[in-house]
């Protein structure tokens, strides 16, 4: 099951309850090293850091909330891991996709999917 809470910190968090799209993958960063003698070394600086690519449907009450956590330059994740649940800090690395789904009505909100990756810091 999909899970997220993103917010500027632990204790203002904000959860995402309908997510549509969740893909969770792990990554390593390397730093490469040239030496005087012309031989290259590839070495890992951080192992395993997650990323994640959201599609969650947002009502328009609570949308403008959402997008200032987003633009936010890091802030505090809570995510379903396979092995459980697990936190840290998150920035946004890619384009925010916004669709509306559902004008507002007299008795609805408007209804916004919103498509983002964010990368743990």
């Amino acid at each position: 099951m999909a899970y997220l809470k993103i917010g500027i910190s632990e204790e203002e968090m904000f959860e995402l309850d309908k997510i549509s799209g969740y893909d969770l993958s792990c990554f390593s960063l390397k730093n490469q090293f040239t030496s005087e003698s012309g031989h290259t070394i590839t070495y890992p600086v951080r192992m395993q850091k997650k990323r994640i690519a959201v599609t969650a449907e947002i009502y328009g009450d609570e949308y403008e909330a959402f997008m200032e956590i987003l633009e936010q330059p890091e802030f505090y994740g809570i995510f379903q891991n396979p092995d459980g649940e697990k936190s840290g800090f998150f920035t946004v690395t890619s384009d925010i996709s916004v669709t509306k789904i559902m004008n507002e009505t007299p008795e609805t909100f408007a209804l916004y999917a919103v498509s983002f990756t964010i990368e743990e810091v």
